[in-house]
């Protein structure tokens, strides 16, 4: 295979920790952004809020941009966008692994017409370079740096092919061609090391794993390409927002690297004014409102899911966005426009849901977004350092607006309507769903445990709910991805935003949490005389955290990101389950201490304290054994 016997394939076999801006060959980018790049987003309070609301009152003449001067590229940086379409050009399996990925996933927020468009120009130009390309390429990354240096110009009358156009052929930008590597690492994240795609070019068994760690590399490099003021546009958020789902399965879920990506995200979407629907989005053709709504619902849903994981404050606050859904179309009524579009969203119902269930790209997006706007309401009562007043009543309220959101989400979205006879694979897609909904309840009859101590039995049984499901899904399993990483991210036991063919990853991060709980649970009423105010069926609950606790034992193989966390978590958790089982002799201050042992170690207050598998050892195990 060409792309990794090539100079430039070996020179992106560096450390996969190269920051954006660098290569690994230590090269440095030298800052691009000119001294009068647009600013992008100003609000309603910036230094220029009060003449721009007074601009028909006060005629200001039009800020001039010298568009015709060319940008002078540091060689450096001009050589390191020749690296970048080099090892592209010789990336032959390019296409194969975008067209797997769109065939198997409904997890994208860039529209698939878009990427084939990139696609289709780029093999346009590529197919005119002769049989040394070096010339072309120079001149190819030159060009694409000009371009990018401009801001994206758009209008309300811009077609969808002239949307396309502004950024591809002729226009390239790095970030619509910088889109195309994290796509690609996904995709070879769920395929198999003997995939016949793979076999075909090399018979070399690391050549996917080498592959994966040039895509993830290559994805940063163009991030860095595109680090100047004027590329705050949607097209730079949604290669945030793929690469930083890609880190999750790189390094995992809690790394450093994935949060912040994750935090340059939300920058972009500030930046580019995506969370707001305000009179400059008025000036964009609907399609591309409905577009850009989609990127910043996803990245909002997706801060949320890592905030909780990781228990800390999200990124990006609901306060100060429009929390409005992207409507319940199909891409082609989008692009359509006219006639055909307005009689498909007089067919919306009164919260835009398509009244025939059916499923679009987008569909799947709304909903997360709609229980991650709770989801922040619930993070601000479970992490919030201000004192809580009314737990109860807030944790009702806030479950209530839940509710009111589940019940209203098409039947064909919801695990606990679906027929008996639903297909694995889309019951796993709509596990997630269910699974998050319910750890909101686990999240808030948490806080309601810690704050009042009651509501233990009610945290019992939704810890129970989540564990059932989970079990479950891993008769799910199919040999057509690599187990091994599919699962590991599926059952999160550490979360990603949701990435669709990746639903097991997410049933492990509610997972760990519910089984903590049900064996701490198990272990108190162990180490305590009866009768107990939280009636536990205790034999059922031991068979399902016993499979559960297998899962950790091949859900991650050696090097993924997740696999440490998983050992530890079946480290830990087994040997809780080994204390319920076989006791050891307990000796009478241990007894007498017991209550405040597992209080101490049950601080609810700490939102990682369950699941740190960080420590060599936990309190609980020395409290409880002789």
């Amino acid at each position: 295979m060409r792309c990794c016997n090539s100079p430039t394939a070996n020179m992106l076999k560096c450390n996969s920790t190269s920051s954006p801006g660098s290569l690994g060959n230590g090269r440095l980018f030298v800052p691009l952004e000119p001294p009068s790049a647009p600013s992008g987003y100003l609000g309603p309070i910036s230094y220029s809020a009060v003449l721009s609301e007074h601009r028909n009152e006060v005629p200001l003449e039009p800020e001039e941009t010298d568009s015709s001067a060319g940008l002078v590229v540091d060689p450096a940086r001009l050589q390191s966008g020749v690296d970048v379409l080099s090892f592209l050009y010789n990336f032959t399996l390019r296409q194969t692994l975008i067209e797997k990925f769109y065939l198997r996933t409904m997890n994208t927020i860039l529209p698939r017409m878009v990427m084939d468009e990139i696609m289709r120009s780029l093999q346009t130009i590529f197919s005119g370079f002769p049989s040394d390309p070096t010339a072309q390429l120079q001149e190819l990354s030159n060009q694409i740096f000009q371009n990018s240096s401009r801001s994206m110009q758009t209008h309300k009358s811009m077609t969808p092919e002239e949307y396309c156009g502004s950024f591809t052929g002729r226009n390239m930008r790095w970030e619509a061609l910088g889109s195309i590597f994290p796509l690609c690492g996904m995709q070879l994240v769920v395929m198999l090391d003997n995939d016949p795609d793979l076999i075909q070019m090399s018979d070399d068994p690391q050549m996917k794993d080498r592959l994966l760690h040039q895509c993830t590399v290559v994805s940063s490099i163009c991030l860095g390409l595109c680090d100047q003021a004027s590329s705050a546009n949607e097209l730079l958020a949604i290669l945030q927002y793929n690469d930083t789902m890609l880190r999750t399965q790189q390094y995992g879920d809690s790394s450093y690297q994935a949060w912040r990506r994750l935090s340059e995200l939300v920058s972009t979407i500030y930046a580019a004014g995506l969370h707001l629907e305000n009179d400059s989005a008025e000036n964009l053709p609907f399609f591309l409102r409905q577009w850009r709504r989609r990127c910043f619902v996803a990245a909002f849903a997706q801060d949320k899911m890592i905030a909780s994981f990781v228990g800390r404050p999200p990124l990006m606050n609901g306060r100060f966005c429009t929390l409005t859904a992207p409507l319940d179309l199909s891409n082609t009524v989008l692009v359509a426009g006219g006639d055909a579009l307005e009689k498909a969203i007089s067919e919306l119902d009164e919260a835009g849901w398509d009244r025939e269930g059916v499923l679009h790209a987008v569909t799947p997006v709304r909903l997360r977004f709609q229980l991650a706007t709770i989801r922040e309401e619930t993070l601000e009562v479970v992490l919030g350092t201000h004192e809580q007043h009314n737990l109860i009543q807030k944790s009702e309220d806030i479950q209530a607006k839940s509710r009111a959101i589940w019940a209203a989400a098409p039947s064909s979205l919801r695990y606990d309507r679906c027929p008996c006879d639903t297909p694995p694979h889309a019951l796993l897609t709509v596990a997630y769903f269910y699974l998050d909904y319910l750890y909101t309840c686990f999240l808030l009859y948490r806080a309601v445990v810690k704050g009042t101590n009651t509501g233990q039995a009610d945290l019992c049984d939704v810890s129970r709910r989540v564990l059932a499901i989970v079990i479950q899904v891993n008769s799910f399993r199919t040999p057509m991805i690599d187990l091994g990483r599919h699962f590991s991210w599926i059952v999160r036991v550490m979360p990603a935003p949701y990435r669709e063919s990746y639903l097991s990853v997410q049933v492990l991060t509610y997972g760990v949490p519910s089984a903590s709980v049900l064996l701490l649970e198990l272990l108190r009423q162990a180490c305590e005389p009866g009768p107990h105010a939280v009636p536990l069926p205790r034999a059922e609950l031991i068979r399902n955290l016993s499979v559960f606790i297998s899962f950790l034992s091949w859900v991650a193989v050696p090097g993924h990101g997740n696999y440490n966390t998983c050992k530890q978590a079946e480290k830990k958790l087994a040997k809780i389950l080994d204390q319920i089982l076989d006791p050891q002799p307990i000796q009478q201050h241990v007894v007498d201490d017991c209550t405040s042992g597992l209080d101490d170690f049950l601080n609810w207050s700490n939102y990682n304290t369950i699941w740190d598998f960080s420590a060599e050892c936990m309190t609980v195990d020395e409290s409880f054994t002789s």
